[in-house]
């Protein structure tokens, strides 16, 4: 491999680090897409005396991680915690798990660092173990109680996009949205920019149908997207047609430390009771392999009236809605193949740069970016 003189001093400044043994725990290692971030990772891992491990927020930017050769990549959960159930109960608590691999391990490097929120920053450094995190500065700012490691300065920034990436649309696409150009309307290889109009209803349906995730920018573009999506898909539920069903796409809503779950998490519909105005679910996770769960949701939050709902009654209870079509700053943290982007980032200001950029990076292999 032939490194460029900026990677080369990101190499050698993270070489450093690693054989400092007074140096701090944390190295930030951020960078643009395209600028090798995770081929400079695997090359400073081969170097490493002991252990290596790679980790994400969630199961699909693993996935992403194990196609480029990281083998042991894991979601950052699978890795730092495990489950006790309660004999009486029968309740799933998630504990700190003292002899997980990373206690012994010499370098842990985490990818797409935006969702990792403090808590869940605090337990991985409570093992003492060094960590390189990469992050990518130009998406969208992490929400609220997010964004521990990549709210501080880079230690070395990336900015040079190598030769090979140039050729990968996506990769050529998000430049042109860093250099503030306009994306063209047209094949760009296996992507595609188009407007709605010259599409038809037919063949939008069909695009929509068969990619990975439908990204917007707006809530009431995410509503109506969902819906029409289970309309294709014949989903109703038993009781109210908006009610979720088997096989439903769900997104969940706010964290809950006690089950586990964090905003932002896919989830798949596989037993659905209704009474009493809420909504009894067992749900599988799209993100990680873990044992499905049950929650219990107000029915209100599939329906667009949540506010209606006194906080006191929430409490106890879990926040859920469709998933099928999913705003881009819940998607921060995750990547999936085939992604379907409807460009609202002129809603968005300031952020329209930002907002645009990590729709398309969402995308692992191929985009359709609609305008």
């Amino acid at each position: 491999m032939t490194w460029t003189a900026q990677q080369e001093a990101a190499i050698k400044a993270v070489s450093e680090w690693m054989k400092d043994p007074h140096g701090k725990q944390c190295f930030r290692m951020f960078g643009y897409a395209g600028v090798g971030k995770t081929t400079l990772a695997k090359e400073l891992a081969g170097s490493v005396k002991g252990a290596v491990l790679y980790a994400t927020f969630t199961g699909k930017a693993a996935l992403v991680l194990r196609k480029k050769g990281c083998e042991n990549a894991s979601t950052i959960h699978s890795l730092i915690y495990r489950v006790e159930v309660d004999p009486i109960t029968g309740i799933a608590e998630f504990k700190l798990n003292d002899d997980s691999d990373l206690a012994g391990a010499a370098l842990l490097i985490v990818d797409e660092v935006s969702m990792v929120g403090e808590d869940l920053a605090r337990d991985l450094l409570s093992f003492g173990t060094r960590i390189l995190v990469l992050g990518d500065p130009a998406q969208l700012p992490p929400v609220k109680g997010e964004g521990f490691f990549i709210n501080e300065e880079p230690d070395v920034m990336l900015t040079e996009v190598h030769r090979q990436a140039k050729d990968n649309p996506i990769i050529r696409m998000s430049m042109d949205i860093r250099e503030g150009k306009a994306l063209q309307i047209g094949g760009h290889g296996n992507c595609l920019v188009t407007r709605s109009s010259t599409l038809g209803r037919t063949r939008l349906g069909e695009l929509v149908l068969g990619a990975d995730q439908l990204l917007c920018g707006l809530n009431r573009t995410r509503v109506s997207y969902n819906q029409r999506i289970r309309a294709m898909k014949g989903l109703q539920g038993a009781v109210q047609p908006w009610h979720p069903t088997i096989g439903d796409r769900l997104i969940c809503l706010r964290n809950d430390k006690d089950k586990h779950i964090f905003n932002g998490g896919l989830w798949d519909a596989e037993k659905v009771e209704y009474a009493d105005r809420r909504l009894t679910l067992q749900v599988a996770s799209l993100d990680e392999e873990r044992d499905p769960i049950k929650v219990e949701v107000f029915e209100n939050f599939f329906n667009g009236t949540e506010q209606e709902i006194d906080w006191k009654a929430k409490r106890g209870t879990q926040e859920f809605t469709f998933g099928w079509a999913i705003t881009c700053h819940k998607s921060q943290g995750s990547q999936w193949d085939n992604v379907i982007v409807f460009d609202e980032s002129g809603a968005f200001r300031d952020a329209r740069k930002n907002w645009l950029y990590t729709a398309i990076t969402r995308a692992a292999e191929q985009v359709t970016v609609i305008v």
